[in-house]
């Protein structure tokens, strides 16, 4: 009797030793690409949303339908007025405005966003803006929280965040949004690469976007709401997957896929090594093993900046950014769909 006893009075401090720990050194980090694949929903996505302790998620049956690399850049590679005005950064990565469609498509060509690791959550605490004339740092009024720090099960957050970014004349953009941030979950999550053991958050937003286009003298405003579940595993930086409802069906998926995924969607050219990233306009891109390739360099706007082969042989070949718009531009293989961001300053 007094051997269960102990065992019984043993199981909670058990349980919590059996639970992955994350911590900072596990979430993005800065001179790190990481490449994730999109995936169609499989037939058992309402898994997605089992919670509690030590639950058994298996997506071995996702397939990739297309690689997504993500790079986080380093502080030391911003301008030195943006390293002043977000010195409390850690790093910083391109991301896409929403999408209002092409008659109020933006005047912006790139936007990146700065983010931090605070004493209490991982948050995001500005963004930079490139258009045709010049570059624009926008301060957060209210600071977006990401997710809880330290990250353990129960761990929440509610977050809050807002911000306009003004061009006098041209474009009144602005963003206010709430989230409720719970870890609600941990336990072993299955997917076509082998096994984690992982923390999912659970993230719970509602938002509403008003945009004022000066020219055309069109305001409107578009109210956005969901939910977003993330499962973070040791050392992976980015969620291992994530999956985004759509009218409360699981819809976007995107996953870390396995080394053969990661192959056949690579169809064997070569490295896809390009850079430096970020550049200026006019400086050359490497593109080292893609000579012969048939490339397209698109903005954000989707307009053709370049599309041809690189010049040069091996790890000399390259391509001249001479023209091309400031701001995040993708660069493609046209044959494979193999792409790959570049900021250009």
């Amino acid at each position: 009797m007094r051997l269960v006893l102990i065992l019984a009075a043993l199981m909670p401090a058990l349980t919590l030793l059996s639970q992955p720990t994350i911590g900072t050194a596990d979430l993005p980090q800065s001179g790190t690409v990481y490449l994730r694949a999109n995936a169609l929903p499989p037939f058992n996505a309402g898994e997605a949303e089992l919670a509690g302790e030590d639950v058994q998620w298996d997506f071995s049956g996702l397939s990739a339908e297309g690689d997504v690399e993500t790079e986080y850049f380093p502080m030391s590679d911003a301008s030195l007025t943006t390293q002043f005005l977000f010195s409390d950064a850690d790093h910083f990565t391109a991301f896409d405005l929403p999408d209002f469609g092409e008659e109020f498509s933006l005047p912006i060509s790139g936007a990146t966003v700065y983010r931090e690791f605070g004493s209490d959550a991982y948050r995001t605490i500005g963004l930079g803006l490139t258009t045709d004339l010049f570059d624009l740092p926008v301060t957060y009024e209210d600071e977006e929280e990401l997710l809880p720090l330290p990250m353990a099960y129960g761990a929440f957050v509610a977050g809050s965040s807002a911000f306009a970014i003004d061009l006098e004349g041209i474009v009144y953009y602005a963003s206010e949004q709430i989230m409720d941030i719970e870890v609600d979950a941990w336990g072993t999550l299955v997917l076509p690469g082998g096994e984690f053991e992982c923390l999912r958050v659970k993230r719970t937003f509602a938002a509403l976007d008003s945009v004022n286009l000066a020219a055309a003298e069109i305001g409107f405003s578009i109210p956005r709401e969901g939910t977003v579940y993330e499962w973070y595993a040791p050392g992976e930086g980015m969620p291992v997957l994530s999956v985004q409802t759509f009218v409360d069906i699981p819809a976007v998926w995107q996953f870390k896929p396995s080394e053969t995924d990661q192959v056949d969607a690579v169809a064997a050219p070569v490295d896809w090594k390009l850079g430096p990233s970020p550049l200026r306009a006019g400086d050359r891109l490497g593109c080292p093993g893609l000579a012969g390739r048939a490339l397209r360099v698109t903005d954000a706007l989707g307009r053709t900046l370049f599309e041809g082969q690189p010049d040069g042989h091996g790890s000399a070949a390259g391509l001249s950014t001479a023209g091309w718009s400031a701001g995040t531009v993708l660069v493609t293989d046209v044959v494979t769909g193999r792409s790959a961001r570049v900021v250009i300053r």
